[in-house]
This record gives C-alpha cells, structure tokens and sequence, in this order.
C-alpha cells in the first residue's frame, strides 16, 4: 500500500459514498437488486450527464446521438454494511468509433441507493470479469482493508488495432471514505498499543473491560471477554505486567480539533518531555510512551500533534473497571507527518489530580503520509526561500523589536508572518509572548544586500501587548556580517530588446486573450453546473468560491488577462488550497499537441490528444480560435494548446479545459 493510517487504539475505516445521483424511494431489506442495476439514473463521468437506463440500456438518437449500456456488474456487500451493493461497469458511445467504458458503483444507504464516483477505464477496453474478493493476507493481520474490487481486462498493445485489444490487465479499487479509488490509495488502518496502567489504594483483584465500537484484535494478556487480574499500588499486574495491551479496530474515525502543535522531527523528544507530564502523565508513563513514539515516528520535516476528543474515546472504547476507579485518565494522541511548518493554536488541558483508585491509559495515531523525507525543519536563510526565518540579527527594547534578514530587495512586512504563542506566565502573573518569524512569500528580486534588511515592530501596536510581559524570539539567529566570505554573485543576466509587435501581431495577441477570458467564463460557468447537480458535502463553499472568480474573469479586460508569467515570479497561486488546487489558471499553461477529430468538436468535448491513456491527462474544450470549430475538421492537426482552468478530478488525474490556439505548421 502507497499510504499508512496507522492508529495506536483503534480505527476502522467505514466509507461514507457521496452522491453523484440517487434513486427515490428508501433502500429495501434486499438491498441492490439487478432490477434497481439495469434501470438505475447514473451519473456518466465521461460527458458529465446523467442518463436514466431501462433494462441496463440508454439511447438518444441523432443528431446528439448517445448509446450507453451497462457491460458487466456485480451484487456484493462492497461496504460491509449488510446490505448488497452493486459494482457496475457502464460502456457509452456518441455515434463515433470510440466506446468508453466507466466503472462505479451504487450502494444501498439508509438515504436510497447511491452511486459512488466513477473511474475510467479506457477507450475500446474488452471487460472480461468483475470481481469483489477479501484480501487475504489483510485478515491474519491486524491490518483492515476493505474489499478488492479486481477488473479483469484487455487493453490495447502498440501493435493492437483499435477494434482489438490483446494485453491482459487486472485491475484493482477499493471503497475507501467518499471515493471509489485506486486500491494501491487506500490508506489502510493499524491499531497497536493502548497501555492500561491500573494503581489500586492496595492489592485487589480487578475486572476491566473495553467495549469497542469494532472488535478487539489482539490483547496481552489475553482479553477473551475482559481482563481479570491482580493489580498492586505500585502498578504491577499479576506480578508481571506494566500494563494492559490491547490491539482493537473501530466502525468510527475522530474528528480532529483545530488545537495543536506542529513540532520538528529533531525536537519531538523535547516537546514529550515539557508536555505529557501536563497532559497527565506520570514519570514512567511518559517515559513509555516517548521511547515507544521516538522509536516509531517515521522522519519528516515536522510532526503535527493534537489530542482525540475524550467524547470520542469514551463512545468508541468504553472502559469499563471494577471496582469503579476514583480517577481516570485517557490520552489518545494524533500525530501526522507534514513537510509544511505551521503554528496551532495549543490546548490548555486541564491536569487531572489522581485520588484514590487511578486508572490511566495513553495511546495514538500516526497518519503516514508518503511525503518525501526531510530530518530537518524548513528554515529560510537564502530570501527565496519559506519557511522560519533564519535571523542575521535581532533587537528588542523600549517596546520595540527590529530583526536582521537577508533580502533581494522585497522583503518587508508584508512577506513575513510573524506568530505569537502565549506561554505560561513568569509568577502567575506576567504573561510570556513566543515570537516566531516566517517567511511566508520567497523575495524572488535580484538586489544584491550584503548587509541585509531591518524590519521593525512596535510590540504594542503590532502586537496589542500591554506591560508588563516578557518577550522570546524562537528564531535562530546567524550573526554573520558583509565582510564574512559567505556571499557569492551568481547569474548575470543579459536582456535582448525585441523589435516591436506589428498592428497586426498586436490585434491577434488582444484577439487570444479575449478568447482565453471567454473561454475561462465558460470553464467557470460548466463547473458551477456541475457541482449544482453533485451532492458533494462542500459544493456550496465551491461554487461560492467559483461565483467568485466568474464575477472577476467578467469583469477582466484583454490589457488585464496574464498571458505569460513575469520573470523572476511564479504564476498565480490558487488559493483555495484546501479543496486540492482546483480552478482557473492564469498565466495559462501552454503546449503544443496533436489532436485527433473524429466527430464535430462543440464547448465541452473530449478533446482527443495523442499520447492520452486512460489516466488522462483529459481535456475539455472551453474555447477555440475566433470561436472556429469548422477550422478543426476530421484528422490530425497540430495545435497550441491553453490550459485555461484546471478541473477537480477523482485521484489526482490531470484534468483541464483547454483553449485551442492556432494551428501549428
């Protein structure tokens, strides 16, 4: 698998399908039947409309011909939820030589039945089964992975002709939380180490139960239905055992708080040691669970912590001890690997004072992303580089704090964030202000600044803090000077004056970005439509977000529209990061392509481009040179192509529309 979820207590992950379309009417007791299969309305992904089919066909006739059939399917339990499902794969056909096939699959919800996403699997493919099967090696282990839905396949060798496929392919999904995806994606969950450390008052037999949401896999000493054992004040049990152990899945995933750290690799072993004694632990406890983490943290550049919300520990693992214990601690941490550092607002638990009868129990969840490895922490020293600020010089005094930075001459306070953290305060009185400067935007200027740059701040009216508090800059700070051997010059550029455009050259550049403003409105205005008729949970922050940029790219002049990327800058960020990078692209991104037309193109099209598979990259037309669609007959023709937004598509496959530009010679 290409992605871990390991957890330290227990996670079972059960996929929640969004909808694409849904049939009316409430689930029967018998699920998905092959009735509901053949005479269901899908959602095609291929041509984004949905289609309702009458004994398993669709079809419309010219002059905007469609022919769509289901071609293989299977009834299964694919969720696990007790009630049969189905995995469908849907074939379509507009009237040209190409037939597309698409696999999805609808799932019996308290809601109706759902169709899930759908992925594509290629042109003139040959389906030869449809299979949904356990993972074997996943049931001796303590590892869940839900079930493999195998495509067996023929797809097309270089030497096969379009009508007949020859190479034999398998292929492999998985349902995994909203998608039908990949199973290679599928970040598969590992419970491990929940520790139960009991101190009774004296020597008593104690009974403890854990009532799992899920099932317990693997328990020392054995669980069978509880645990009954010998515990003494100083926490051995039955004369042998620290603590108790337990491996457990569960029907439920944590929602995680907005609180918490973001530490670096090389100081995870600081932040265990000044934290878990606040969070409730005791000496040995602690020393436990860092030398279990250190040892099983993986190296990234940084480490996000939080803490499981205790409703949720108590709902989904019940703990059950008798005799009743006076006082209960349970610490259940979150950690995710991340390439990025970020400051998290920091909990304030509240320490629990152990009285009487204590049981504590200490766990977690490390989420291993497949980032690339980095041991240390992002610092930016050079100016364009991100990350902490690593300081020529800093200052403060009489409310004032200036630090020394390098800049290539547009560094100021407008590039560098700077961010407080409120420590505890010195007497329980005076509070302590962590300062932490990060350089948000690289200085990509090419000023040479030996000495650097001093940016000033007033701790009062940059910051509102009022006397008296104590200041710390968490910064490091490198106190080099201009006549150290550290500098170097690097890269002279030459620029060539071009001759001016001509009247002619000038009409056809404002011509092309009329035509790319054009064809970006279109882009925009298709994709509020098709995220209206999804059921995506989101889609409203989406199609604000894209209402958005149609008012700006309206509004947009040709004089305004960036066709190419200034030197020295990057293009415009998309800043809706959050939902994956999706939408317009300016500049646009240019190529030169060989598209194939077999059928008359319109706003919308499947853009055939040589060299495309089945994983894409996919292209929708938004737009083509003075709205000429007569210009692209059947055949070949070399293009220059716009990539003028980019679509959010199921795995990470590159999807676009596109302007067609000028033919190419």
């Amino acid at each position: 698998m290409c992605k871990r979820l390991m957890l330290l207590f227990s996670l079972l992950l059960v996929p929640l399908i969004f909808s694409a379309a849904m049939a009316a009417g409430a689930v029967t007791e018998d699920g998905v039947t092959e009735q509901n299969v053949k005479n269901f309305t899908y959602h095609l992904a291929f041509g984004e409309r949905n289609v309702t089919l009458k004994d398993g066909e669709y079809e419309q006739p010219h002059p905007d011909y469609l022919h769509v059939w289901i071609d293989n399917f299977i009834i299964d339990d694919v969720d696990r939820n007790g009630t049969p499902d189905a995995v469908v794969v849907l074939a379509q056909n507009g009237g040209g030589s190409g037939t597309f096939f698409e696999l999805t699959a609808l799932l019996a919800t308290q809601n109706g039945i759902v169709q899930t996403n759908s992925v594509s699997l290629g042109d003139r493919v040959k389906i030869d089964s449809v299979k949904v099967v356990e993972n074997s090696e996943a049931l001796s282990t303590s590892l869940f992975e839900p079930k493999k839905i195998v495509i067996d396949m023929l797809t097309h060798k270089e030497s096969d002709p379009s009508c007949c496929p020859t190479q034999k392919e398998s292929l492999n999904f998985a349902l995994y939380e909203d998608e039908l995806v990949s199973y290679e994606d599928v970040p598969p969950t590992i419970v491990k180490k929940p520790a139960i450390y009991l101190y009774p008052q004296k020597e008593i037999k104690v009974k403890v139960k854990v009532d799992v949401n899920g099932e317990i896999t693997k328990s020392i000493p054995q669980y069978g239905n509880g645990w009954e054992v010998t515990a003494s004040p100083k926490g051995k049990i039955d004369g042998k055992y620290d603590y108790l152990f337990y491996e457990a899945r569960l029907n439920s995933l944590p929602q995680l708080p907005e609180e918490g750290w973001v530490v670096a690799y090389d100081e995870l072993g600081k932040w265990f040691d000044k934290n878990l004694a606040a969070l409730g632990l005791n000496g040995k406890e602690a020393r436990d669970l860092k030398e279990y983490w250190i040892k099983n943290l993986k190296p990234a550049k940084y480490y996000v912590i939080k803490l499981l919300d205790r409703n949720f520990i108590d709902e989904n693992l019940k703990l059950q001890v008798s005799p009743t214990p006076q006082t209960v601690i349970r610490l259940m941490l979150y950690f995710k690997p991340t390439d990025h550092f970020d400051i998290l607002k920091a909990p304030k638990p509240q320490k629990t004072v152990r009285v009487g009868f204590t049981v504590v129990e200490w766990g977690g969840i490390v989420e291993d992303s497949d980032a690339d490895v980095y041991l240390k922490p992002a610092y930016s020293l050079l100016p364009d580089d991100t990350g902490i600020l690593l300081l020529r010089a800093v200052s403060v005094g009489q409310h004032k704090l200036s630090i020394t930075v390098n800049s290539g001459g547009c560094t100021d306070k407008d590039t560098i964030k700077a961010v407080v953290n409120k420590v505890d305060a010195i007497d329980g009185q005076v509070p302590v202000y962590e300062l932490t400067f990060l350089r948000e935007k690289p200085d990509l200027c090419k000023a040479f600044l030996p000495e650097g740059v001093v940016i000033d701040y007033d701790l009062e009216k940059d910051f509102g803090f009022k006397m008296p508090y104590v200041v710390t800059v968490t910064n490091p700070v490198l106190p080099i000077v201009k006549d150290e051997p550290y500098f170097t010059i690097s890269s002279i550029r030459i620029e060539i004056e071009e001759p001016e455009a001509t009247s002619d050259a000038q009409d056809d550049y404002v011509m092309l970005k009329k035509g790319l403003i054009d064809a970006t409105v279109r882009a925009i205005g298709l994709e509020i439509n098709r995220y209206e008729a999804s059921n995506h949970s989101d889609k409203q922050e989406k199609i604000g977000y894209l209402k958005e940029e149609l008012a700006r790219f309206e509004g947009m002049k040709p004089q305004d529209y960036v066709l190419e990327t200034p030197e020295g800058q990057n293009g415009d960020e998309n800043p809706l990061d959050d939902f994956g990078k999706f939408g317009p692209l300016m500049p646009p991104e240019e190529r030169e392509a060989e598209v194939i037309v077999t059928d008359e193109l319109e706003y919308g099209s499947i853009l055939t481009v040589t060299g495309m598979t089945r994983s894409g990259p996919f292209y929708h037309v938004a737009g083509v040179m003075n709205d000429d669609f007569k210009a692209l007959t059947p055949g070949k023709h070399k293009v220059k192509l716009y990539l003028v937004y980019k679509r959010e598509y199921f795995g990470g496959i590159p999807d676009y529309y596109v302007f067609i530009g000028d033919k190419l010679r």
